[in-house]
């Protein structure tokens, strides 16, 4: 009896263990430096710069993770000369504060240069504990290269085995009930398979005979500002969207919750299976933000300065994984979102998540008329097709440091650099992009440009812009640029020489071209500051259709550079196969990708999204379009990329046997072209089509039902 109790507990035990073997990736060495396919850097600042893997695990549904060992065996690669990791910074011009991080990141590099102990000693880490909708995840990095600094050896592991131990709760739990309802769930699927590495698994473990697509719109708003939302209710209702207005008293009276910030997540919380996007409707005292503290037990931060931190952050609204407290405030000091040491290393007395389960934007004004007039705008850039004007853009770079900038050592970095590279790449058409850069004083920029950065030149250049991306230093109410205008005869830019002009200021906003906004980001520091009108909901009030901006203090890591705004504009005008071009999604993805690049949480979250996160950038069905519902019986038929610079794929899915035609109309509803007539047989048909530039519309029928849908070409 005894040995048959043993053997169940092992059996048990067993049960909850999940392995996962990750090899390394191919690689090859070159002047020192590791190359790999699929490389990310998430170290402390100063520790030796070794690239890493970082994975998303899945885990069954309802698991509860208890604990995770990594196992491997290294080999020796050879002598390498391996370059700390630099560090982050804040885009600021404080001198105290650069030298305090500067001073903290020498410190660090020291520590370890000076030692020949292995970095990394483990061969992995966990980066975070959450999930994606209905998948329950946990983020971690596998440390296949180490390196000991004075001998100089570099080291790598072929193959990683990482082992995750995990209990399941009883079926009787308010947990498993929780995530029973998301059990149906697809709305995020698409992004989960793939950011999920052991898809194969998570099939299994979710699969569902019953599939449901969130159509949820959920708007939180004061009950004073309801009646100011009626015709983007009203819009969203007509694109077929369930559209659930409520409002602050409601979720105060009838939410459990410590305060209506956790009020309103435990809402969202609780009807997450019907809700895909979210928008918050208010200023931060009408409808709270939650101020996060990324470093631990440090709420003004390591530099005494309120500007840093408490961050205010949308993403605690965004993310609904787990209760506050196993999350967010899971050390239950009232303190939330706690990730980091003073000295950036990764060891945080909370355990927030980054992935978003809703995609959720704000309008952060509580005035009724310019509420409305926002909706209003935002409802005919959805429906604006105008590709010169979408994809149009607008880039100002100003400079962030100048090299040996009051003699410390430190690089330049110029705000045009992230200019070209989006262009460079081909994520923004250099031949529609009007890219400003600056000119004036000692140390100009280099890259030839459309025109000189001045102020009057912003907002000459905003007019018909789709897309608008600036790099400068900010102030709640501008953002300026940083001129080296003479010197003392020892070529060191130093604070005295240096002044400061406007680019654009809040009392700017109304000479720009509202008929005609931009999808903006402003990488300044305080513009999106929600405690008073700044820069960023001024401009979401004229000249833009959505802006990401700032609540704080603006931070670059040095190890993505290009941070989130490259990848937001990645995801929203190239890579569009997850995001479909639309800005909530484009954003959510982004803030995913850097933080799998770099694990660094400060941008993600003094970034908020102000505007409709459901918007188009390149325009929605029109109204008039009618977009059928798919109904099982019909062949459903999928288009990709969407938008696109080539050549476009169908692909019909049929379930049986069936004759069906498909047909292309352009955006007046003029026949195109006729694409195909015929039987499609069970499993996937692949057709391809080419077209000039424009929008178009896929008309699928066979003879009783129909489909449309709608696709861009850029080129």
């Amino acid at each position: 009896m005894r040995l048959c109790l043993v053997f169940l507990i092992v059996l048990l035990s067993v049960a909850d263990v999940l392995f996962v073997d990750v090899p390394v990736s191919e690689f090859s060495i070159s002047d020192n430096t590791i190359i790999v396919e699929d490389g990310a850097y998430i170290h402390t600042p100063g520790a030796p710069n070794v690239p890493c893997r970082k994975l998303t695990i899945a885990l069954p549904s309802n698991a509860i993770f208890e604990s995770i060992k990594f196992h491997g065996t290294r080999e020796e690669l050879g002598t390498f000369s391996i370059a700390p990791a630099a560090p982050a910074l804040p885009l600021v011009n404080e001198e105290n504060v650069i030298a305090k991080i500067w001073e903290s990141y020498n410190k660090i590099k020291d520590m370890f240069y000076s030692s020949d102990r292995l970095y990394p000693e483990t061969y992995g880490v966990v980066l975070s504990k959450g999930g994606l909708r209905k998948y329950k995840l946990i983020d971690v990095v596998c440390y296949h290269f180490a390196y000991r600094p004075i001998s100089p050896k570099l080291y790598y592991t072929p193959n990683i085995k990482i082992e995750i131990h995990y209990t399941m709760p009883s079926p009787e739990s308010e947990r498993v009930k929780f995530w029973q309802g998301l059990m149906n769930d697809i709305t995020f699927d698409a992004l989960a398979k793939e950011a999920i590495y052991n898809w194969h698994d998570a099939q299994v473990w979710y699969h569902t005979d019953m599939p449901k697509r969130a159509d949820g719109y959920t708007i939180i708003i004061p009950s004073a500002l309801e009646s100011s939302v009626d015709a983007l209710v009203a819009y969203r209702q007509c694109q077929g969207f369930d559209v659930n207005i409520i409002t602050t008293e409601y979720i105060q009276s009838n939410v459990a919750g410590s305060d209506l910030a956790q009020k309103i997540r435990n809402y969202l919380r609780a009807h997450m299976a019907d809700i895909e996007y979210v928008l918050l409707v208010g200023n931060s005292s009408d409808v709270p933000m939650r101020l996060v503290c990324p470093w631990n037990n440090d709420p003004d931060s390591p530099y005494n300065n309120w500007d840093y931190s408490p961050i205010p952050s949308d993403l605690y609204y965004a993310e609904l994984t787990d209760h506050d407290t196993i999350s967010w405030n899971s050390d239950r000091d009232a303190l939330y979102g706690e990730v980091f040491t003073q000295d950036f290393q990764p060891i945080g007395d909370d355990d927030p998540d980054y992935h978003a389960d809703v995609h959720l934007g704000r309008i952060p004004l509580s005035n009724q008329d310019s509420i409305e007039a926002i909706c209003d705008k935002e409802i005919d850039f959805d429906g604006n097709s105008d590709l010169s004007y979408k994809s149009a853009s607008l880039l100002a770079g100003a400079l962030y440091y100048y090299e040996n900038e009051n003699n410390s050592g430190n690089s330049r970095n110029d705000g045009a650099d992230y200019m070209e590279a989006l262009m460079n790449d081909g994520v923004l058409d250099r031949t529609k992009a009007a890219y400003l850069y600056e000119k004036g004083g000692l140390g100009p920029c280099l890259y030839p440009c459309t025109d000189s950065l001045t102020r009057n030149n912003v907002i000459a250049y905003w007019q018909r812009k789709g897309i608008m991306y600036e790099c400068h230093h900010g102030a709640p109410e501008r953002y300026a640029r940083k001129v080296w205008s003479w010197d003392d005869g020892d070529n060191i830019p130093e604070s005295n020489e240096i002044q400061w002009h406007n680019s654009l200021h809040r009392d700017d906003v109304y000479q720009l071209d509202n008929d005609y906004p931009a999808t903006t980001i402003l990488r300044s520091c305080l513009c999106g500051k929600p405690e008073v009108t700044g820069l960023g909901a001024a401009l979401l009030h004229n000249g833009s259709s959505a802006v990401i901006s700032s609540s704080r203090v603006c931070w670059m890591s040095g190890l993505d550079r290009g941070g989130i705004p490259y990848h937001f504009y990645n995801r929203l005008m190239k890579d569009t196969t997850l995001s479909h071009g639309i800005i909530g999604d484009a954003y959510d993805i982004a803030r995913t990708e850097f933080m799998d690049s770099c694990g660094f949480w400060v941008p993600a979250y003094h970034y908020n999204l102000w505007g409709d996160p459901a918007l188009h950038q390149f325009g929605a069905i029109p109204i008039a379009v009618e977009e059928v519902r798919e109904k099982t019986y019909l062949p459903m038929f999928t288009v990709y990329p969407n938008p696109t610079r080539g050549t476009v794929k169908i692909n019909l899915l049929s379930a049986k046997e069936r004759r069906i035609e498909l047909d292309v109309y352009d955006e007046s509803g003029r026949f195109v072209q006729h694409l195909y007539n015929g039987f499609v047989e069970e499993g996937t048909k692949k057709l391809d089509t080419d077209l000039p530039t424009g929008v178009y519309f896929l008309r699928i029928g066979d003879g009783d039902n129909i489909q449309v849908k709608k696709f861009v070409i850029l080129h």
